[in-house]
Order: structure tokens, then sequence, then C-alpha cells
């Protein structure tokens, strides 16, 4: 499986944290997954299934560049430069 086709690099994929394996986060394809609460008991909450970065499956879509992750992750960037800078002065 090509390293571009993973979990990490498909539209449908949120990252939601990471290990000292990789990155770890959600499949967003479906609607979450009811979990339920032990031995069969009342639902808890709904999820999505957790995946690692390097992870694949064949409902792979790439992701696209205007995505919002990106947007946000940009603006963070941008927000912790310009406080860096402000510092700096």
């Amino acid at each position: 499986m090509s390293a571009a086709t993973t979990c990490e690099h498909c539209k449908f994929w949120v990252e939601t944290g990471g290990t000292d394996e990789g990155l770890v986060g959600e499949c967003r394809h479906h609607a979450p997954h009811p979990a339920w609460g032990e031995g069969g008991g009342a639902l808890r909450l709904a999820v999505w299934p957790v995946t690692r970065d390097r992870d694949w499956c064949g409902r792979f879509e790439e992701r696209g560049l205007a995505n919002h992750e990106i947007l946000e992750r940009v603006a963070l960037i941008e927000k912790m430069e310009a406080e860096r800078k402000a510092r700096g002065r």
C-alpha cells in the first residue's frame, strides 16, 4: 500500500492525537457507530472508528487542499509565529 493512500492522507480522516508510534484519528466516512455500555448495557455514546495514520482501507479518497483542517492548521501556525515575533521585540 502506498503511503499516499493511507488514512493520514484521506479526506475522511480526522487526527485526534498521537502516540509514540504515530498519529491517531477517526474515520468519518460513515456516521458514528453506537458504543454500548459494559455487558451490552445502555447506549453510552456514538463513536467513529479509530485508526492510525498508517492504516488504510478500500474507501480512500484523497484529501483536498481546501480542507478545513489544513486551513485551521495554517491559521494556528500564523498565530504562533505572530506571538513568537511579538515576544522577540
